[in-house]
């Protein structure tokens, strides 16, 4: 079995996952931004928070890209936008970056202040829904027309009293 390694994202690790997305990704992503290509989906995940991207990779390259943006720190210091995608090969790598992000998470999470981190995800993004309840996110809410295009979004959120039980 190969061991998936979890790294810390670069600029063009991240953009490499973005520019040869699995197409539920793509879907999203292109969703909620007005883009011209997953690569400037990568640049703009890596530069809303480089401290917070990571990448997993098989087989000597990236396959899936996850992180953690900031969002508006003077109005909201205590909420965060988590976010993942990845190549056809991101499934592999699932679990590891489970175990990385209920690991490692949760205490630098609180440690900054945060209590509330938000995901949203495409309405029938079933692969990021199983991984949302794997890490023991709540899906709060139906977003009808929450995409450019009027497409259905849910709203996902992982609170600070879902991470006690893993510190």
């Amino acid at each position: 079995m190969v061991k998936v390694e979890i790294k810390a994202g670069t600029l063009r690790d991240i953009c490499y996952v973005a520019a040869n997305l699995r197409e539920q990704d793509k879907r999203e992503i292109f969703a909620t931004a007005r883009l011209d290509s997953g690569t400037q989906a990568g640049a703009a995940s890596y530069l809303s928070s480089p401290d917070w991207c990571w990448t997993a990779w098989l087989d000597g390259q990236p396959v899936a890209a996850f992180g953690v943006s900031i969002g508006n720190y003077i109005y909201q210091p205590h909420l965060r936008y988590a976010w993942a995608y990845g190549t056809n090969k991101f499934k592999r790598a699932t679990p590891a970056i489970t175990r990385f992000c209920i690991q490692e998470w949760p205490e630098r999470l609180i440690a900054e202040g945060v209590t509330r981190v938000e995901i949203r995800s495409l309405a029938d993004h079933d692969l990021a829904h199983k991984w949302l309840s794997a890490i023991k996110a709540r899906k709060e809410a139906d977003m009808p027309n929450y995409g450019v295009n009027g497409e259905a979004f849910e709203l996902w959120a992982w609170l600070k009293e879902d991470w006690q039980d893993v510190l």
